[in-house]
């Protein structure tokens, strides 16, 4: 499978990492149990043992231990008398309200960003976009190979275009839970599905959904807050009946024990961490 060719990064500066305050062992750990929840190396439902989690990083299992009660306060992880923590699974109604919550931090955010968007900034969310469009003859593909690179490539576009306007937008805070609300939306993890899980065919859902970026691109660039907000509304809503599909397809797939339902291979799980940590920092001081 070739490689997709790499995301530009943003023209702002970033601020420091989430996570724990400074560099001690429990935030190193905390970082760690972190990313694999963002990058899909752990899954809900998978169990974190301190002991082997501290092997991999080469520290005590106390820290590790500290770490994980962090992540179960936050509402990541689950601790359960005498079996231990587990990543949490995430519900159904769950989903739901933290896309919708999602859909009025984006909608919102989508509106300042257009005023204060500059022009290397709107070069860099075209090239996005097109890099979007580009993709899309690849959901037509029979190939379920070239299937899984194009869905790949275009999710890595897709977050780049999204976490790119929430930074112009200028609101540390909303960035801040928008990264937490990506951790919530890979809990599930990184996994592609069929064509057989969409209730159209997916090149057809895929150019509607180009569409409305574009047209999100297009009132950006005009600066026009009130139509930018009209059209991340209607993503929203598209995006929406998406995730649900296949969130219960993915569910149907795992008690199936269905092999069509796999992860996307670490190559690409790596890539779309990188995207997420050069977009998802803490609010500067």
């Amino acid at each position: 499978m070739s490689s997709p060719a790499p995301v530009p990064g943003s023209a702002r500066a970033r601020g420091p990492q989430n996570g724990a305050p400074g560099g001690s062992l429990k935030s190193r750990a905390y970082e760690h149990i972190r990313q694999g929840l963002i990058n899909g190396t752990l899954c809900e439902g998978a169990h974190l043992s301190p002991v082997e989690l501290g092997k991999e990083l080469g520290i005590s299992h106390i820290p590790v231990r500290e770490a994980i009660s962090q992540l179960a306060s936050e509402g990541l992880v689950v601790q359960v008398p005498r079996q231990g923590a587990f990543v949490r699974q995430i519900q159904r109604r769950e989903l739901v309200e933290l896309i919708e919550l999602r859909g009025i931090l984006e909608s919102d955010a989508v509106v300042k960003a257009a005023r204060r968007i500059e022009p290397v900034e709107l070069t860099e969310l075209e090239n996005h976009l097109g890099r979007m469009e580009s993709l899309l003859p690849g959901f037509e593909t029979e190939n379920m190979e070239a299937f899984i690179e194009t869905t790949s490539q275009w999710m890595l576009a897709d977050l780049a275009f999204h976490m790119l306007l929430l930074q112009v937008a200028g609101n540390g805070q909303v960035l801040k839970v928008i990264s937490d609300h990506q951790i919530m939306m890979h809990m599930f993890c990184h996994r592609t599905d069929a064509p057989e899980a969409w209730e159209r065919p997916l090149g057809v859902y895929q150019r509607e959904n180009f569409e409305l970026h574009r047209q999100v691109f297009e009132a950006v660039k005009i600066r026009d807050g009130e139509v930018a907000r009209q059209a991340m509304e209607a993503h929203t809503d598209r995006a929406r009946e998406n995730m649900m599909a296949r969130f219960d397809w993915l569910r149907r797939q795992a008690e199936n024990e269905d092999p069509m339902a796999r992860d996307l291979p670490e190559s690409m799980q790596s890539l779309v961490r990188s995207v997420q940590q050069r977009f998802v920092k803490e609010p500067e001081a």
